[in-house]
């Protein structure tokens, strides 16, 4: 009676024992099945308005840096949760783009195919499902799936153990550890001996790692990913690698997005121009040219159109003389009409410095959006506007007044010595006096009346004739555009945390630009007085006066709304990622609990079974 109750209790703990290490892998993988992003899980998916970036710079020596300028502004970008980032060079090749993006959702589709056969425990298709979701991942961005690929490349070392192909689960794990010597494990899926083996092998490649890798690329430089981490841009002289085939990912707006493996030493690549690489340079060339001056904002409109994106980050990069931070100007401008919807210049660090020191004036580009003004959008320029113009043309018309005025002196002085020379004794000293005298006024006055009126004419031309079409009351409007707005540069007003978003920009002041009255018909060419402005009444002063205060408390009154909306949302982020680690802590307590309470098993039975 006693034999057939031990086979029968040998067949339910064997029964237990399989369906244990069979649940063990599923509970592992369903914690590991979180939804695949092809950006870096640092970077939360947006919704917003797409947004391009490109960094410029006005010195051919700083083209580094500004590449370097630009993936930081992008992380900045697709941090700030609410704008959804395009980079420039995707956009620009959007076939290529979508050909990669392809790669990668057919790399998660054998992901998931392969863990479903792994909880089967048909690890035969499991295999091949992990070994073709690595070759989809090796054709996709590895600058941004490169996690998903040493994931897929674990996964197949975990299957072939489970198949028994211990020599080739060993070689797997060895070349994964030399391109991610910090890849995880799960315990679930290897057995200890295994655990213990990959931890010695992580051990030797992180003390080996003393390989260095030259990096360059022709015909123009491009920002590094080694292993999908950023490493600079090229050329670059990368330290510290393992003695491996690392994966390299070379990106530059205008090129396509050049792959390869390289190992310790020197590796050059050549990148593949686009079709619409001599346009981006035509246009960033034009903004190079006149960086402070409305063609700027036309030529980002110009770029914007060409990337099929609504909002482009330009970042105009200047230099200092040595290792003197740079000097940025941040724009966010609108392709639709040219508004920007943030302005902000200020000093960002060189070197490794460059990734905390621009933080606060990146994330100050991407907080918020400036307010149009009376409907009309807002530009920043310092030089190069209307308000230089109407200037130069203001001097020269009071030069030409001046000049005339001197003219008409000279001539009356000319025309009195000429009377005085008919009054005075023929052949006299005094009538040879006059005489020269007065032909020296009489050339004097020519050359004043001649200058005054060519000066008086240029300066009616500059101060009252727009090249859009309108006369002085068209210049006014375009200088109230031209104008930098201060307040609308990025001011914050509490502390930026690393991950945390920044305080909205101010929206910009309203003001009130009164047109000239237009010229009356009857006014001849030969004008050189403006128009007079028109005179407001104490009545129509106090209600403008009113009127600008109401605006400027209902501009307080929206920033202190936003600056609440933002702390409120601070603190429910806060709340919920609490309520996350505290869930997290109480399964793991249970966890541990349940691991506790399973029944051990004697040698005899581990034997029988």
């Amino acid at each position: 009676m006693r034999r057939p109750f031990n086979r029968a209790l040998h067949a339910t703990l064997s029964g237990w024992l399989v369906g244990m290490l069979a649940m063990g892998p599923a509970a592992a993988q369903q914690q590991q099945h979180v939804p695949l992003r092809l950006m870096p899980r640092t970077l939360p998916a947006a919704t917003g308005p797409r947004v391009a970036v490109v960094a410029i710079a006005l010195d051919p020596s700083l083209e580094g840096e500004a590449l370097k300028l630009a993936h930081w502004a992008e992380q900045a970008v697709a941090r700030s949760g609410r704008l959804e980032l395009v980079r420039l060079t995707d956009a620009l090749d959007a076939q290529g783009a979508t050909a990669r993006a392809a790669k990668a959702v057919e790399g998660n589709a054998a992901f998931k195919e392969g863990a479903k056969a792994y909880d089967e425990l048909d690890t035969v298709k499991a295999l091949q499902s992990f070994d073709a979701a690595v070759r989809s991942y090796e054709q996709a961005d590895l600058s941004r799936a490169f996690a998903l690929l040493s994931r897929a490349r674990v996964m197949k070392a975990a299957t072939q153990l489970a198949n028994g192909e211990n020599k080739a689960a060993e070689l797997e794990l060895r070349s994964v550890l030399a391109v991610d010597p910090r890849a995880q494990f799960n315990p679930n899926f290897f057995p200890p001996e295994s655990v213990a083996f990959v931890e010695k092998e992580r051990k030797a490649q992180l003390e080996g790692a003393e390989a260095t890798l030259n990096v360059s690329t022709q015909p123009v430089p491009a920002q590094v990913f080694v292993d999908g981490a950023f490493r600079g841009v090229s050329p670059v002289s990368l330290t510290g690698l393992t003695r491996a085939d690392h994966y390299v990912t070379l990106v530059a707006p205008g090129y396509a997005v050049t792959e390869g493996r390289a190992r310790e030493g020197d590796a050059s690549f050549p990148l593949t121009r686009l079709p619409v690489q001599p346009r981006l340079d035509a246009l960033v060339q034009r903004i190079q040219k006149n960086p402070d001056s409305e063609d700027r904002d036309k030529a980002l409109q110009e770029l914007g159109a060409l990337a099929g994106v609504p909002q482009v980050l330009a970042l105009l990069v200047r230099g200092g003389p040595g290792n003197a931070p740079l000097t940025v100007t941040g724009l966010r401008l609108d392709v639709a009409d040219g508004h920007n919807l943030a302005y902000a210049p200020g000093p960002v660090p060189r070197g490794d410095a460059m990734a905390t020191g621009s933080e606060s004036l990146l994330t100050g580009l991407v907080a918020q959006d400036a307010a149009r003004v009376g409907g009309k959008p807002v530009k920043h320029f310092t030089g190069g506007g209307g308000v230089s113009r109407r200037t130069a043309g203001y001097v020269l018309l009071a030069t030409g007044v001046a000049l005339l005025a001197g003219g008409i002196y000279f001539g009356l002085e000319a025309s009195s010595k000429a009377d005085a020379f008919k009054t005075a004794p023929q052949g006299s000293t005094r009538a040879e006096d006059l005489k020269s005298t007065g032909k020296t006024y009489a050339l004097v006055a020519d050359v004043g009346v001649l200058a005054g009126l060519v000066s008086a004419g240029a300066g009616s031309y500059l101060a009252f004739y727009n090249k859009d079409g309108g006369g002085s009351g068209a210049s006014e409007a375009s200088s109230s555009r031209a104008t930098p707005a201060p307040s609308t540069r990025a001011a914050p007003v509490r502390e930026v945390k690393p991950m945390d978003k920044a305080l909205p920009m101010p929206p910009p002041p309203t003001t009130r630009t009164e047109p000239a009255p237009k010229a009356s018909p009857t006014s001849t060419p030969s004008a050189v007085t403006p128009p007079p402005a028109k005179k407001l009444t104490r009545k129509e002063r106090e209600a403008e006066a009113k009127r600008q205060r109401e605006e400027e408390a209902r501009l307080k009154r929206e920033q202190e709304e936003q600056r609440k909306r933002d702390e409120e949302a601070k603190r429910k982020r806060e709340e919920e990622e609490k309520r996350k680690r505290e869930e997290e802590e109480k399964r793991k307590r249970e966890e541990e609990k349940k691991k506790q309470q399973r029944p051990k098993l004697d040698e005899d039975d581990l034997r029988n079974y």
